[in-house]
């Protein structure tokens, strides 16, 4: 394994997204390179060992992961590995908001971060939430059966639940507007 130098006096800069504009600065401070897309983020593995029992289990045990300095996610999209990281990030934790539960839910279940799941089921049911006479009921049955199948996908039992029990009341409304 290699060694990791004493730290420069140079301001260390922990956010992932900028180990892509300052390689040679962050490199000191990590020993894994992600290689998503032909691009590269630059992490230290205990942070993703903190992070994820997966990656905790591939770096500790007797995986070949556990000596790599380099690690591809083929299939795997930066800007959603680069906003997982961001969203993960103990220092700088990017606040997980609906609109990127799409691309950390994925990567949250995968390499199983309870707590990031937690947040993303949360923001999914907040969304079944409201005043839906806002909206006309066909965005409505989109949205919800788009949350309804996504949930799904990533066994949030709570949410499709939610989801149904949502679903099932809009024929009312529907009949309700029509009178």
């Amino acid at each position: 394994m290699k060694t990791i130098p004493l730290p420069s006096t140079k301001k260390f800069k922990s956010d992932p997204e900028q180990s892509e504009k300052n390689n040679s600065e962050i490199s000191h401070w990590t020993d894994l390179q992600l290689k998503v897309e032909y691009k590269e983020l630059y992490v230290p593995k205990s942070f993703l060992a903190m992070v994820s029992p997966v990656f905790r289990l591939m770096f500790e045990s007797d995986f070949k992961e556990k000596d790599i300095d380099e690690l591809p996610l083929p299939g795997k999209k930066y800007e959603d590995v680069l906003i997982f990281l961001k969203c993960t990030h103990p220092g700088k934790r990017l606040k997980v908001t609906y609109d990127i539960v799409p691309k950390v839910l994925p990567l949250a279940h995968e390499y199983q971060v309870q707590w990031l799941i937690d947040d993303c089921s949360s923001l999914m049911i907040m969304q079944m939430t409201g005043s839906p006479s806002l909206f006309p009921i066909s965005t409505l049955c989109t949205k919800y059966c788009n949350i309804c199948i996504m949930a799904e996908k990533y066994d949030l039992t709570s949410v499709v639940a939610r989801c149904m029990e949502v679903i099932s009341s809009i024929n009312y409304l529907f009949y309700k507007d029509l009178t």
